[in-house]
């Protein structure tokens, strides 16, 4: 049920990871991609797959398949299946 919801806020409002009021927050264990929305470099590929490994209050710590880590904000990343 909770993600029907979310599908359908974002239909309306896809707020782009900015903080918000509906901001959705990804889980440790999430497989997400790096957003083209950068703006400072985190050292990954735009549109690369990685891993959340830590999160905290507006940041998270992330890592790729080469077992690279570095620190990104919610709008440098998003959903698989979402390419920005």
């Amino acid at each position: 049920m909770i993600k029907l919801l979310w599908w359908l806020l974002e239909i309306f409002d896809d707020n782009w990871g900015y903080s918000t009021s509906i901001q959705k927050r990804y889980k440790v264990g999430d497989k997400v991609l790096i957003s083209s929305l950068q703006d400072s470099p985190c050292g990954f590929k735009v549109g690369q797959e990685v891993t959340i490994d830590e999160i905290g209050r507006h940041d998270y710590l992330i890592e790729n398949s080469e077992y690279e880590l570095a620190v990104v904000y919610q709008h440098q990343l998003c959903d698989i299946g979402k390419k920005r």
